[in-house]
C-alpha cells in the first residue's frame, strides 16, 4: 500500500511538471513608486494564476537583500532567484546592457517594444547576459521621462557646464561630454541634495513619479523632453539554472505575463500625468521644453558616445546596429501613414 501511494504521488509529480515553488523577486526599486511597485506585484499575482500555483515570486523592495547594482552577481550566483531591474544598472560590466535600459534619442515605447520582440533585440540582450548566467525579458516599458529637475534656468549648452546632476547610464555619459558632472544617488538621497546645493539636476522618472518625491519644493526648472529615456524598460531576469527547471509551461506563463505588464504599464502611466503637471505649475514650477540649442547639442553628444562604445565593445555595437536598421524600416512606414 505505502508504495502504491509512494508511486502515485510521483505520477503526480510527473504529469504537473514539477512541484510547485516559491521564488524570490528582488527588485532595485521601492516598493511604493508608482508602475515600478505595483509593476512587481502584478507580475507576481499573474504567474501564480497563470500557473496554477505551481510558480510564485515573493516580491522584495530595494535593499531587502541587495543593493540594486549587486542584484545581478546575486541572481547568477543563485544567492537570488530573479530580479526586478533596470538594466542600465549593469552597463558596468556590459556596456550594452545600457541599451535594453533606454536609449537616448532612441524609440518612443511601441517602438521599443518592437525592436526587442520582433527585430532581433531579445536575442542580442540574451546573449549580453548570458555570461552572468541570468535570462532576462522586458517585463514593463516606462514612457517617457521628463528631460530633468534644475535649480537655475537652462538656456543654452553651457548652462549645462559644471552642473552636477543626477543621471545614469548613457544619458550620464552624454551630459558629461557637454561638460556636466553625471552623478548616481539613491533615490532617497535626491531632494535633499538638490536642496543643499550638492545636485544642481536630477533626472528620476515621469511626472507621477517626480510629485511622490517632491521635487517642485526644491527645484523650480523642470524641462522636456525625456531625451535621454523616449521610453525604457523594467527588467524582469532569472537565475538561469532555475529558468530551465521551470517547464514550458511555467516559461511561457513568465512571458505572458511579462507582455500583459508591457500594456499595462503605458497605459497606467500615460493617463496620469497632466494633475502632475498641473500641480507643479500651481507651486511655481516653470514646466518648458528644453531650447532647441541644447537638443541639438545633447543629440550632437550622444552621437559621440554610441560611436565610442560601440568601437569599444562589440556587443554594444551589435545592439545599437540591430536597433538602427530597425528604426529605418519602422519608421519609414510610419512616415508614410503619418496624418501631420
Amino acid at each position: 500500500m505505502k508504495r502504491l501511494l509512494i508511486a502515485g504521488i510521483l505520477a503526480a509529480v510527473a504529469a504537473n511538471g514539477a512541484m510547485a515553488k516559491d521564488y524570490n523577486l528582488q527588485s532595485a526599486f521601492p516598493k511604493g513608486l508608482p508602475i515600478l511597485g505595483p509593476g512587481a506585484d502584478r507580475f507576481a499575482e499573474t504567474v501564480a494564476t497563470l500557473t496554477g500555483g505551481e510558480v510564485t515570486f515573493k516580491h522584495l523592495g530595494a535593499g531587502e537583500l541587495s543593493p540594486p547594482t549587486e542584484i545581478l552577481d546575486n541572481v547568477g550566483s543563485g544567492a537570488i532567484d530573479a530580479a526586478w531591474s533596470y538594466a542600465a544598472y549593469a552597463s558596468g560590466q556590459a556596456p550594452g546592457a545600457a541599451l535594453f535600459g533606454s536609449i537616448p534619442f532612441g524609440p518612443e515605447a511601441i517602438k521599443y517594444v518592437s525592436w526587442v520582440h520582433h527585430g532581433g533585440g531579445l536575442e542580442i540582450w540574451r546573449e549580453i547576459y548570458e555570461p552572468f548566467n541570468v535570462v532576462p525579458m522586458p517585463c514593463g516599458v516606462i514612457i517617457s521621462e521628463a528631460g530633468g529637475w534644475y535649480t537655475k534656468p537652462i538656456e543654452t549648452p553651457e548652462d549645462l557646464k559644471g552642473l552636477n546632476i543626477r543621471i545614469g547610464g548613457l544619458g550620464g555619459a552624454v551630459l558629461g561630454k557637454l561638460g556636466a558632472n553625471a552623478m548616481s544617488l539613491p533615490v532617497g538621497e535626491i531632494s535633499t541634495s538638490l536642496e543643499t546645493g550638492r545636485l544642481d539636476g536630477t533626472e528620476l522618472s515621469f511626472p507621477m513619479v517626480d510629485k511622490l518625491l517632491g521635487f517642485d519644493k526644491v527645484a523650480k526648472y523642470y524641462y522636456f523632453p525625456g531625451w535621454h529615456q523616449p521610453s525604457g524598460f523594467i527588467e524582469f531576469y532569472m537565475n538561469k539554472d532555475a529558468w530551465d527547471g521551470l517547464t514550458d509551461a511555467q516559461r511561457k506563463a513568465i512571458e505572458v505575463t511579462c507582455a500583459d505588464i508591457d500594456l499595462w504599464a503605458i497605459g497606467t502611466a500615460s493617463a496620469a500625468q497632466a494633475e502632475a503637471l498641473e500641480s507643479f505649475r500651481a507651486n511655481g514650477v516653470t514646466v518648458a521644453r528644453l531650447p532647441d540649442s541644447v537638443i541639438d547639442a545633447l543629440r550632437g553628444a550622444a552621437d559621440e558616445v554610441y560611436a565610442e562604445e560601440a568601437a569599444n565593445d562589440p556587443l554594444f555595437k551589435k545592439a545599437i546596429d540591430s536597433y538602427r536598421s530597425y528604426s529605418q524600416a519602422y519608421d519609414e512606414y510610419r512616415a508614410l501613414n503619418a496624418l501631420d
